[in-house]
């Protein structure tokens, strides 16, 4: 069978199953980002190498060279098929096995590779809120193609459609992030529920382009960073990455989604960001980046030019200056010793030096955010451990912005930092990698935020504006910075940290990843929450135990 007629099969194979896209689950296929963690914790690779995620297939193709590595073998085993050197086939080989793992498809001819896989996930669980419980269960088939044409060129593809067999959606949505993002499973409640991830990508060893959908991020932190974060919903748009020795760009510009008070879509909303690094020394990393949101409007080539400052291009037009959100950001790491990793993050949505300290309305336009962490890694026989703790701080209103449509959001979920702004948190992290594919990771955190103070029905409250007395003008009085969604009414009053309806949440999570034989994976997953005061008191507790077969 020829290529072509190989993939024309491909095509309506999938169309026959009803397979709709979505994104893979990056959380379970992340061997390469633990290698270069690890790596770069030890010491035997620069700091800057593990700051941006996911790495092209130069990087994994440099990685899976290294045989020495239990990871390096696993890498070479699971990507075998499509790296360079990969043993031609005569034709399309459909269901068999290579290098231990079973493929649905694997071709090569010297210039085109491909390979094809299958999986069917199994997910039964069981959730209490205080108020309701009951088990749930998913199944979901999926498929992924990946392969390079010539050198350069790479396209992957991860196509899937789940259904919920049993159980209540927004309770299952609350154990699954990515369940959570999904409009058919939280929105619209059918079974239903489909995603995927897709794209196409150029890349040589100090340039890569991407066009399409894939989980992205920057930062340095084992628990959740700033600029990108894997928690976000995946972004539909173009990367650029060029990494050139100690130095290394990074840009981003994606049309992402939401909706406005009224319930309605926002038009044109768009998030761009930039990240410049630099390696002066293997054991230090420094960066800095740069964010606009806008909207309302098509693509914004001054915002498209990877070169361009976006805080000054935001001030170039009265549009932009009053619709459009920039943040500055800055990143540094540092490896005191081996297994010793120290980092830092500081983001700056609005800056004004003349007010920095004052508690009056005036000094409402500082807003920022920062985080700060330690990680500790152990190795122990081939069988490391990492010890993470990190104190994040996010002020009133930030990354949220008063023209509401523009704030750093995607489906009304983060962009960045799981966390509400006017909020604090110091969180405990707990990794042990029995083999490459086999882990356990607790997660502990405690959490302090200040909620808006919202009416019977739901809504912040309304009031007369505080600034013109008399005037009849309603404006949101009740707005604290508590929301990231909510960016209005930000010079009504003193921006007063976790001033509001104050809460604290506690939480802890357990997660037991493993591949017990080749193509055969399980995940168990613990978790609890309490939410003491606040506009949303409760507790939430669940587990649940999916089985995987194919990838």
């Amino acid at each position: 069978m020829t290529f072509q007629r190989t993939v024309v099969v491909l095509v309506v194979v999938m169309s026959v199953v009803r397979l709709s896209a979505q994104n893979a689950d990056v959380n379970a296929e992340r061997v390469s980002m633990d290698m270069q963690m690890l790596r770069a914790m030890r010491g035997d690779a620069m700091l800057g190498s593990m700051s941006v995620w996911p790495q092209s297939m130069v990087d994994v193709q440099t990685l899976a060279a290294d045989s020495s590595d239990a990871f390096g073998r696993y890498l070479h085993a699971y990507y075998a098929p499509v790296l360079t050197g990969a043993d031609s086939t005569s034709g399309a080989d459909f269901a068999r096995t290579s290098n231990d793992r079973f493929r649905m498809l694997r071709y090569n001819d010297g210039t085109a590779s491909l390979m094809g896989d299958a999986a069917l996930m199994v997910r039964g669980g069981y959730t209490d809120d205080g108020t309701a419980n009951g088990p749930f269960a998913l199944v979901r088939p999926s498929v992924r193609l990946m392969g390079n044409f010539d050198i350069g060129l790479a396209y992957f593809l991860d196509l899937s459609n789940g259904m919920r067999l049993t159980g209540d959606p927004m309770m299952i949505a609350r154990t699954d992030p990515t369940l959570s993002r999904t409009l058919k499973f939280v929105q619209e409640e059918q079974k239903f529920f489909d995603r995927y991830i897709g794209y196409v990508q150029y890349q040589s060893k100090y340039f890569r382009v991407r066009f399409g959908r894939e989980a992205v991020q920057f930062g340095f932190s084992p628990i959740d960073n700033f600029v990108h974060s894997l928690n976000a919903p995946p972004m539909d748009g173009l990367l650029i990455d060029v990494p050139y020795k100690s130095v290394r760009f990074t840009s981003t510009h994606s049309q992402v989604d939401g909706l406005d008070t009224a319930g309605n879509a926002i038009k044109g909303k768009f998030i761009a960001t930039h990240r410049l690094a630099i390696d002066p020394v293997p054991w230090l990393s420094v960066a800095v980046s740069d964010m606009i949101v806008y909207w309302g409007r098509s693509l914004d080539f001054s915002y498209l030019n990877p070169l361009a400052f976006f805080v000054s291009a935001g001030l170039g037009t009265q549009e932009r200056s009053q619709n459009d959100n920039s943040i500055l950001g800055f990143d540094i790491a540092v490896r005191p010793m081996p297994g010793t990793l120290i980092y830092g993050s500081l983001m700056i949505d609005d800056l004004a030096w003349e007010t920095i300290g004052d508690t009056s309305q005036v000094g409402n336009n500082n807003k920022n955010a920062l985080q700060i962490g330690v990680s500790q890694l152990v190795d122990a026989h081939g069988a490391p451990t990492q010890f993470t703790v990190e104190y994040a701080y996010i002020s009133p209103f930030t990354f949220s912005h008063r023209s509401i449509n523009a704030s750093y959001t995607h489906l009304g979920a983060f962009a960045g930092y799981n966390m509400q702004p006017n909020s604090d948190r110091i969180a405990f992290q707990v990794r042990h990698w029995f083999t490459p594919r086999t882990f356990v990771k607790v997660d502990m955190d405690y959490t302090r935020h200040g909620d808006n103070f919202l009416d019977s029905t739901g809504n912040i409250v309304m009031g007369e504006d505080p600034r013109f007395p008399g005037s009849g003008a309603m404006t949101p009085v009740g707005n604290v910075g508590g929301d990231i969604l909510r960016g209005d009414g930000d010079f009504l009053y003193g921006n007063s940290f976790l001033k509001g309806n104050f809460s604290t949440t506690r939480r802890i999570n357990v997660w037991f990843s493993a591949e017990w034989i080749k193509n055969l994976f399980t995940d168990l997953r613990i978790g609890y929450s309490n939410t003491s005061g606040g506009n949303t008191p409760g507790s939430f507790l669940f587990g649940s135990l999916e089985v995987r077969i194919g990838y």
